[in-house]
């Protein structure tokens, strides 16, 4: 009796233990599928997006920019569109069938250009549109550890096709089981034995998501026992449209570099450059059946297989009668339509990038951005990001032709802005672009040489009572004492100039005359100047800071540039426009700035003096259509023993500059103009920019001076030029030796400096 106790007690014993490591076991089960299914529902990368073209009437446009924007969008040009993604290009009028963007809806539409300005827009019904939006290009993410990619849908946006084709597929029975279907094993198991291959598999989607979230794909009992147990609680938790929808955002679909691409929205838009709404029946089976197998149905690497397969899938939706038999013979014998990869790499636009960054961790969190699937959209223009890349890495091509390969190792960085808003359009930190490194553009802070000369004199012409373009001043040796020791500075040339006007000195770059203006302005009034341009930084109180001692980023060099490029008005430099949430909801938006900081009729003056430069300065090289087509003016800058070669330049909207060196600071062969201006020079000619209106300022008159002593000249005097002045500031006496030729008739020769005076007069806009 006794014995038989004990054997009840051990056994009750055992019993209980049992249950209660199941029950333990179910617990632990259900603790990681609700807390893991519920991050696969709303845990996603944020992503950064660039600026989608806009088109509306009287809106500037290079149409060889548009063709190049299309392609690198995957569009393709056909005779005549009727697919999203096509268009056609033919005597300035395209026609573009949209796949469509947020409130874009996707259409035919013809857009009309003149002049390179978008003239008309109307739809496929001929009624005119306000406006048509491109979608933009991904240019990378804020990925998590694990490197998942994914596009985050909601129900609504599940086209119903697809989830037909996935039920068709995977799972026939899936609203009418509760995790686990025995039939649907019986049923797949008959199915390949008929086929002679593997057509459907025996597992339930919510099997296949327990898999895929929970477990390893090892073949053990332990492993299937565990995946039931998971599968019942996730259909217990969870509606069917909930785990269905779960199921459609994780899948796996291939793999991009270390980027995993995840779910059917990453999908469409990773192998056909759009949205899954967008999608084709056949596209849809395409990557319904890569399911099976990645690797072995990825289309890109595998074409034949992955044709095979999507025939496969478009049977059973024959089969099933979610399609006739006519669509099918029709879809089977389609190309796949798959687009160009547009990912070089995770991060697309490193340089950019960074900067994006930098201003998201000014309102946001790290795991924010890596979890909470939040679109950016940036003020990037992919078209001019190409063109610097390839201008910058083109010129370091023809420099090492030129000065050899102890230029191997040369670096660079450039930026374009746009000159009306300050919205970063195109960044560069290396002359290899695409490495995540040492971004130059932020990070190199070096003497920018003869960029800062329009700064100080800037700083004088502000002072307009005392000083304007035709202020002589001294190139004339100067010693002083700095720092314990004689400071002598040179010119480029190793020569003095003697008396010579302002505007002559600045052009032509001239260092003593720029040193001894700084010192006449004083080192306050410069640094004031400095922070009305936008400029954060103290400056040193030694005299070589004013011919280019003075360090920066070229960041931090564009900023005071932009604000002079602008007419004075201080807009704060931003790449990003605003980022949404999963919902489309704004969450945070980056408004357009603006403070007039700087007066603009002095402004006008320093702008002149910047476009002589391309007249007759040190960056010739230009005709004197293309300056004034573009208005175009700049600045070579050359910093001690040429360790640094610089430019900024304005054309147009855009303003852009560069940096060239090596980053262990020694000697180049380059100046400004033979490094930095040619890949400037390279990049403007590759983009053409489009000319804007100019305004004239009614406080500037335009007076014949002499090039030599600055004094009032005539229309037909020797060395005279036609100088901005502001009223009341300019010359008054003639000399006598000019009386005659200041006061003859015009020339053909004067009236092609009136028409000059048309170049430079007005604000840049």
């Amino acid at each position: 009796m006794k014995f038989k106790l004990t054997i009840s007690f051990v056994l009750g014993f055992i019993g209980v233990s049992i249950l209660t490591f199941v029950a333990a076991l179910v617990a632990v089960i259900d603790y990681r599928v609700t807390s893991k299914l519920e991050g696969v529902l709303w845990t996603v990368p944020a992503k950064i997006y660039s600026r989608p073209l806009e088109l509306a009437e009287g809106v500037n446009i290079n149409p060889d920019n548009l063709i190049k924007e299309l392609d690198m969008l995957s569009y393709i040009s056909v005779k005549g569109p009727d697919s999203p993604g096509e268009f056609n290009f033919s005597k300035n009028n395209l026609k573009i069938f949209l796949r469509g963007y947020l409130d874009q809806k996707p259409g035919l539409f013809q857009v009309a250009l003149e002049d390179s300005q978008v003239k008309s827009i109307r739809n496929q019904l001929g009624l005119p549109e306000d406006l048509i939006r491109l979608e933009p290009t991904v240019i990378g993410g804020m990925y998590p550890a694990h490197m998942e990619d994914r596009v985050l849908l909601n129900w609504p946006e599940v086209p119903q096709k697809l989830v037909d084709t996935i039920l068709a597929v995977e799972d026939q029975d899936f609203f009418n089981h509760y995790g686990i279907s025995f039939k649907s094993i019986s049923r797949a198991l008959l199915k390949n034995i008929q086929a002679g291959e593997v057509e459907q598999g025996g597992s339930t989607i919510t099997q296949q998501l327990a898999k895929s979230l929970f477990f390893s794909s090892e073949q053990t009992i332990r492993r299937k026992v565990m995946e039931a147990i998971a599968s019942l609680l996730i259909e217990f938790h969870y509606t069917k449209e909930e785990i269905l929808l779960a199921y459609i955002n994780d899948v796996f679909l291939a793999q991009s570099g270390r980027r995993a691409i995840h779910g059917f929205g990453m999908g469409a838009q990773h192998f056909f450059g759009t949205s899954i709404s967008n999608l084709s029946t056949d596209q849809i089976a395409l990557l319904v059946g890569m399911l099976k197998g990645p690797s072995l149905y990825n289309p890109r690497r595998n074409p034949k297989n992955a044709t095979a397969r999507r025939n496969l899938v478009l049977g059973i939706l024959s089969k099933n009668n979610k399609i006739s038999v006519s669509a099918f013979e029709n879809l089977k014998d389609k190309g796949l339509g798959i687009t160009p990869p547009n990912y070089r790499a995770e991060i697309k636009y490193p340089a950019f990038h960074d900067i994006v960054r930098l201003e998201l961790q000014k309102n946001f969190a790290d795991k924010d951005l890596r979890t909470k699937g939040l679109s950016i959209e940036t003020n990037l223009d992919p078209v001019l990001q190409r063109s610097l890349e390839k201008s910058l890495a083109s010129t370091k091509t023809q420099l090492i032709k030129k000065y050899g390969n102890r230029l191997d190792d040369l670096e660079g960085a450039a930026i374009a802005v746009d000159i009306s808003n300050g919205e970063i359009k195109a960044v560069t930190g290396s002359t290899t672009p695409s490495s995540y490194g040492f971004n130059r553009s932020i990070n190199a802070i070096r003497p920018i040489g003869s960029l800062v000369k329009p700064l100080i004199y800037l700083t004088a012409l502000d002072k307009y009572d005392e000083y304007n373009l035709s202020t002589i001043l001294d190139d004339s040796k100067l010693s002083l004492a700095s720092g314990g020791e004689i400071w002598e500075p040179d010119n480029f040339d190793k020569k003095f100039h003697g008396k010579i006007p302002l505007h002559v000195a600045l052009w032509q770059s001239y260092n003593i005359a720029s040193a001894r203006l700084g010192l006449e302005v004083g080192f306050e009034s410069v640094e004031d100047m400095f922070l009305d341009l936008g400029i954060q930084k103290e400056v040193p109180n030694y005299p070589s800071v004013f011919i280019g001692s003075f360090e920066l980023s070229p960041y931090d060099a564009i900023q005071a540039y932009q604000t002079i490029a602008g007419d004075g008005f201080y807009t704060p430099l931003r790449s990003i426009r605003q980022i949404k949430d999963t919902d489309g909801e704004i969450e945070l938006s980056y408004p357009y700035s603006i403070e007039q900081r700087v007066r603009p009729e002095p402004i006008s003056l320093i702008k002149f003096a910047m476009q002589q430069s391309f007249v007759r300065g040190t960056a010739r090289g230009y005709s004197k259509k293309q300056i004034e087509m573009w208005n175009a003016g700049g600045k070579t800058g050359t910093s001690d023993d040429q360790r640094d070669s610089w430019f900024v330049g304005f054309a147009g909207e855009i303003l852009v500059l560069v940096w060239l060196g090596f980053d262990d600071n020694r000697q180049t062969p380059l100046t400004g103009r033979t490094g930095a201006f040619q890949v400037w020079k390279t990049f403007i000619d590759d983009i053409k920019p489009v000319a804007i209106p100019r305004t004239s300022l009614p406080r500037i008159q335009y007076v014949w001076t002499d090039m030599k002593d600055g004094l009032r000249s005539g229309e037909k005097c020797d060395n005279s030029l036609l100088v901005p002045f502001i009223k009341g500031t300019e010359p008054k006496f003639v000399p006598d030796v000019r009386k005659k030729c200041a006061t003859r008739g015009k020339t053909p020769r004067e009236s092609v400096m009136d028409k000059l005076k048309g170049i430079f007069e007005g604000g840049q806009g």
